[in-house]
């Protein structure tokens, strides 16, 4: 059988070059600081809570009541350290501010568990930016300090103006004020 040569150009033009690299997966840039919050203050063994106001943790600002930076009292999801959105006590959030482009769409993505010690389950979790807001929740039902359990969560918002501020708050109901969500890992990019 003869094959048209034009047909084998093509198979050949259309064919992979085998010398050739594979293209790598681009990299795109965190556009929060600190967003696993290991910059901060200094050997503070299991935790400490820090109040509405503080800017303790590099990038970041408390923004309601007290939240708990944890270090060795569980193993974060990503370095060393993570967030317990509920102080010894109070029920606090956190937030960053960064450069955006009006009308193009942003991706965050976090870690997410619970502080399986209190006696409130589930953990719900508020996020808000660029005037919108969403709500996550997490069964810490079986969860331990030794194994929080974490999971991957995805959100996105469409930038309103050259800057956006990206909150996390908690949202967790009843008297516990002390056990509340956990986030570590926050990552902001821009939408292809």
């Amino acid at each position: 059988m003869r094959v048209p040569l034009l047909s084998v150009a093509l198979a050949l033009l259309a064919a992979p070059s085998l010398g050739a690299p594979i293209p790598k997966p681009i990299k795109r840039d965190n556009l929060l600081v600190n967003g696993s919050f290991e910059d901060g203050p200094a050997n503070i063994g299991r935790f400490v809570s820090l109040n509405a106001g503080s800017k303790e943790i590099k990038g970041w600002v408390v923004t309601r009541a007290q939240i708990d930076l944890v270090e060795s009292h569980w193993e974060a999801a990503d370095g060393k350290r993570s967030i317990d959105l509920h102080g010894s006590p109070g029920k606090g959030g956190i937030s960053q501010t960064f450069g955006t482009k009006v009308g193009r769409t942003y991706v965050v993505t976090f870690s997410f568990a619970g502080n399986p010690e209190g006696a409130i389950e589930p953990k719900v979790l508020g996020v808000s930016a660029a005037g919108k807001e969403t709500s996550f929740t997490f069964d810490v039902k079986g969860k331990t300090v030794k194994d929080l359990g974490w999971v991957k969560k995805t959100w996105k918002f469409k930038a309103v103006k050259d800057k956006t501020t990206l909150e996390f708050y908690t949202l967790t109901k009843g008297a516990d004020e002390s056990c509340g969500p956990v986030i570590d890992n926050v990552v902001v990019v821009g939408e292809d």
